[in-house]
């Protein structure tokens, strides 16, 4: 497997995103307010595009085991104080589909609330570590 380009992942996300035609929000947890945010800036390495491919890095490991191998660094001049800097490992294709399908998982009809992509983040995390985990009753004998 060879690095997926990250300028490649965002143009393609920004595309999708503007053809879609539901607003991008982000919910203010300091305001309360609701930010519309453009594709443009979505789809930005330093703007939501780490959100958006970290769910769908969730969404693949739950399917596959794997991960992408991604590059976050915080970024203080970033929307949300980090940048997506590089895509390890995997294909462009599966990059893509599993963002599309993170993103299609937290979709309204009218918006997608990129904070729920943490949501979903968490609980496929959950979801990975239960499977990792040994049942309590696994290392329990059989009785005489």
């Amino acid at each position: 497997m060879t690095a997926v380009s990250v300028e490649r992942v965002s143009r393609t996300l920004e595309a999708l995103l503007t053809r879609d035609r539901r607003s991008v929000v982000y919910r203010d947890g300091a305001t309360g307010q609701d930010l519309v945010v453009s594709p443009l800036s979505a789809a930005s390495p330093s703007g939501l595009l780490p959100a958006f491919v970290v769910a769908g890095e969730a969404v693949w490991r739950e399917a596959t085991g794997s991960g992408f191998s991604l590059d976050i660094a915080r970024d203080p001049q970033a929307l949300l104080g980090y940048r997506l800097r590089g895509i390890g490992a995997s294909h462009f294709a599966a990059v893509m589909l599993a963002t599309m399908e993170a993103a299609a998982l937290v979709a309204g009809p009218s918006a997608i609330v990129v904070n729920d992509l943490q949501a979903l983040w968490s609980a496929a995390t959950d979801r990975i570590e239960r499977q990792r985990r040994p049942s309590p009753r696994a290392g329990a004998g059989a009785a005489p």
